[in-house]
């Protein structure tokens, strides 16, 4: 279209006409790259919000050196005509600069998504290095594991023979009584269960 514009109108000139075409490839260019890389972002992030601006200004610069500015000139043989639309461009400016507004809003709405994304993120990574340093439990030895036994099962002897420990010997109990072969208790040898836990008592056991 300015290809077209420049051949059929040579006598139109504006502020940017010589260079037109440069200046119309290089801010297409960054609009295009802006928002490749704003899109690319997730919403709530410093980057989406910095190149969502980016393209808006990018966008009101080429609007305006398209439209040189506002003022364009036309000489048609003896004749001279200047227009001048710059209240006009200004006010289309103004509005392509309003989108700045929509890109603030979504930056502000997920704002605090992104934070709680973050922190989960930083909350797992801490966790997955807390696990990599743990250090892995060794099994104990054999040796280890009869010394945390208890010492009435094992004992060394005085011939270095491991056996177990003799038990104790039984208690003295007073003559006419029965000994409960289960809780201790004593009672009269005229009784058949002890009267402490109910058991019976086998016919040898008196004394």
């Amino acid at each position: 279209m300015i290809d077209l514009i420049i051949e059929n109108y040579p006598q139109l000139a504006t502020a940017f006409m010589s260079n037109i075409e440069m200046y119309v490839l290089f801010f297409g260019g960054m609009i295009v790259a802006s928002s490749t890389i704003e899109a690319a972002n997730r919403p709530g992030t410093f980057k989406r919000l910095l190149f969502g601006l980016t393209a808006i200004a990018f966008v009101c610069l080429w609007f305006f050196v398209v439209f040189g500015g506002g003022i364009a000139e036309l000489t048609y043989g003896p004749y001279f005509v200047r227009f001048d639309i710059t209240k006009i461009v200004y006010i289309v400016i103004f509005g392509l600069s309003l989108k700045g507004l929509l890109v603030l809003s979504v930056f502000r709405d997920h704002r605090h998504a992104e934070k709680e994304r973050a922190r989960k993120r930083r909350a797992e990574l801490a966790r997955k290095r807390a696990e990599g340093s743990r250090p892995i439990p060794t099994p104990l030895p054999r040796a280890a594991k009869f010394a945390s036994m208890l010492r009435e099962e094992f004992e060394v002897t005085a011939d270095d023979e491991i056996g177990y420990a003799p038990a104790m010997p039984p208690r003295p109990v007073a003559k006419g009584k029965k000994v409960c072969e289960v809780c201790g208790a004593e009672s009269a040898a005229k009784d058949y269960v002890c009267r402490n836990c109910g058991e019976w008592f086998s016919a040898d056991n008196s004394s």
